[in-house]
């Protein structure tokens, strides 16, 4: 009898180990399977910005409803996507909200189809970088160009001909001055100034050279049970854009 209370107080504590274990084993865990860190122009396309797996061992099926993930430069991208799959299904495509992308990325896997147990989803981000937008600055117009030396009240031009490309417009002045006979060769100089000066206009601009790097980590994941996924944050490396 005296050995019976030691028994019952080491049977308790078995259990609770048992417990503790199975509250241990039932979780949603988090792994990187690749990680970059990779250099690319602007404008590429990168089919794999990093990846990883969802496991679940929560003894039970979960479903995956979203995915937030960071972006330390989002400037550098013009679109994220990630895609998921649940193994002997289809993978699902999604595009980070907001579009284009911010610091904090959340990818809405509604879709997705439940992950059973012990099985695991996998998930790869892809990512197109931002190209370079021109943006013109206002530089001398050959109109204006001619305004002061070669314009004559006659030779002005319809609305719709002053739209049309500087070029043109020369080709136009150059040809009335030669049916009024009033062509001389400061006209021509002038006018070749303003050729060149058209030529640079649609040629230069300021450009926004887009620049930069990104390091890219999930941050959390929202499953429907099975507890907080383990192994977060998860670091899926850096993007540079030259």
């Amino acid at each position: 009898m005296r050995g019976r209370p030691r028994f019952w107080t080491g049977l308790i504590v078995v259990l609770c180990l048992g417990w503790a274990c199975g509250v241990a084993r039932a979780q949603i865990n988090v792994a990187v399977t690749s990680s970059v860190a990779i250099t690319v122009a602007a404008g590429d396309s990168v089919s794999n910005a990093g990846s990883f797996t969802v496991t679940n061992s929560s003894g039970s099926t979960i479903t995956i409803s979203s995915v937030n993930i960071s972006a330390t430069g989002p400037g550098i991208f013009s679109s994220l996507t990630l895609t998921g799959q649940v193994p002997g299904t289809t993978s699902v495509s999604v595009q980070s909200s907001p579009n284009p992308p911010g610091t904090s990325n959340t990818f809405d896997f509604s879709a997705l189809p439940p992950l059973p147990t012990g099985q695991a989803a996998t998930f790869t981000l892809s990512a197109i970088t931002s190209s370079i937008t021109p943006t013109p600055t206002p530089s001398a117009n050959s109109s204006d160009v001619l305004g002061g030396r070669v314009a004559y009240a006659a030779m002005l031009l319809p609305s719709t001909l002053a739209k049309a490309p500087p070029a043109l417009l020369l080709g136009l002045m150059i040809g009335i001055l030669l049916m009024t006979g009033q062509l001389r060769r400061r006209h021509l100089v002038v006018l070749a100034l303003a050729l060149i000066l058209a030529a640079t206009e649609l040629g230069c601009g300021n450009t926004s050279s887009v620049s930069g790097s990104s390091t890219q980590q999930v941050q959390t994941i929202t499953v429907s049970s099975g507890g907080t996924p383990t192994g977060l944050p998860a670091n899926l490396g850096s993007i540079t854009v030259q």
